[in-house]
């Protein structure tokens, strides 16, 4: 019988998620608000944790029932049969999302959770699963919706962007599902297909880039990965888990080289040495990071390909003009070096979107964290504008 898993993401990947599962061959995929849910085998919930870029967890749903007050709530919690999920001495966290009129807050949601699920494991002695929010044994989430509780079970556990071991970041971090999200947006797993290179001027910590040749290297995400939700899950099935890993090898070490063909710059010294350490974390071999200024991009490759990069865009007002300079530089610069390439600038909404200075060929919206932000889509042109000509003939 087929199950219902959900896979959460942030707010406008829902379609570049759905078509990465299809991508997976999962079944029935469908597009969701922050979210895509298939239908499949438990095996396949665990072949999306291990090769999701774009999802933040995978989540096996297990109940659904009406939840209009906190009583009901209970009652359905309890109907299930936890001995199938995790035994009386596990520890175990609620991850409750929503409110009613008589649950408030998720936190009371999650207590009202927690104690349906050990008043029924509790043993005559008094044993009972314990709470621990930072290494539980299972975590359960929990969304209550129109008066309606879906109760799952998180099999991914830390969120699926943590992939990097010991990651290195600098000031503004990008989310690694966030990059796979733009990624995908700019076309790069068709792009990557046909040889073309990819360039980063403003790099930072190598999120594009790391993500990028991981999936031209064809590694899973999840390779990376020690700990996960399902590892002491009583429905966990450690065969075929085993199965789905020796795959991922296999496939990353079939992959072909991709030498000289992704590559990221950076002004700052110390976070191309970042990116050059969070590169050896996840034995990619390939990319290649160099220290150097916005003013000397270059194209690389030998054939138009793909700029994708995340200036800095900051939330403070009084960076605002420094800001859009900066942007406005970036603009020149593609005008100038990029000729023939696609660029792709993800930024704040507003006015350093209009700062490039490029007429805009798409526009994407997409949430980093609060933060409304516009994935911007430029073809370049083939030749520079007569006025950089000119500047070039003084």
């Amino acid at each position: 019988m087929a199950e219902i898993f959900t896979v959460p993401c942030t707010r406008g990947a829902e379609a570049p998620l759905a078509a990465e599962l299809k991508r997976m061959g999962l079944q029935r995929v469908v597009e969701d608000r922050g979210a895509v849910h298939f239908r499949g085998k438990r095996e396949d919930g665990m072949r999306a944790c291990m090769w999701t870029r774009i999802g933040s967890r995978v989540l096996l749903r297990i109940a659904r029932f009406d939840a209009p007050h906190a009583d009901a709530l209970y009652e359905g919690v309890q109907s299930i049969d936890w001995s199938e999920h995790l035994r009386f001495d596990d520890d175990l966290w609620i991850d409750f999302v929503g409110t009613s009129r008589t649950i408030r807050t998720d936190l009371f949601g999650a207590q009202r959770t927690k104690d349906a699920i050990v008043d029924q494991l509790r043993t005559p002695s008094g044993a009972r699963p314990g709470v621990d929010r930072r290494s539980p044994d299972v975590t359960i989430h929990v969304h209550l919706r129109n008066s309606v509780a879906t109760v799952s079970i998180d099999l991914s556990g830390p969120a699926l962007y943590a992939r990097t071991p010991g990651r290195e970041v600098g000031n503004a971090p990008l989310k690694e599902t966030l990059a796979a999200t733009i990624l995908h947006l700019a076309g790069w797993p068709d792009r990557m297909r046909t040889g073309a290179p990819l360039v980063d001027p403003m790099c930072g910590s190598g999120t594009f880039i790391l993500e990028a040749a991981g999936m031209a290297l064809d590694r899973a995400p999840g390779l990376s990965r020690r700990r996960w939700g399902f590892g002491s899950w009583r429905g966990h099935e450690h065969s075929t888990w085993k199965a789905i890993v020796a795959e991922a090898n296999e496939r990353a070490e079939a992959a072909p080289p991709i030498e000289g063909l992704i590559v990221g710059y950076d002004s700052d010294a110390r976070a191309v040495r970042a990116a050059q350490k969070n590169q050896q974390v996840l034995k990619l071999t390939g990319p290649v990071f160099k220290a150097r200024p916005l003013k000397d991009l270059q194209p690389e490759g030998g054939q138009p390909g793909l700029l994708v990069t995340n200036p800095p865009y900051g939330e403070r007002l009084e960076h605002t003009e420094e800001l859009q300079a900066l942007h406005g530089h970036l603009g020149d610069m593609l005008r100038q070096r990029m000729l023939g390439w696609d660029a792709f600038v993800f930024t704040r909404a507003g006015v350093l979107s209009k700062s490039v200075g490029l007429k805009t060929e798409r526009r994407h919206i997409l949430h980093n964290g609060p933060l409304e932000c516009r994935l911007l889509q430029f073809a370049i042109a083939d030749k520079p504008p007569k006025r950089f000509q000119t500047a070039a003939n003084d």
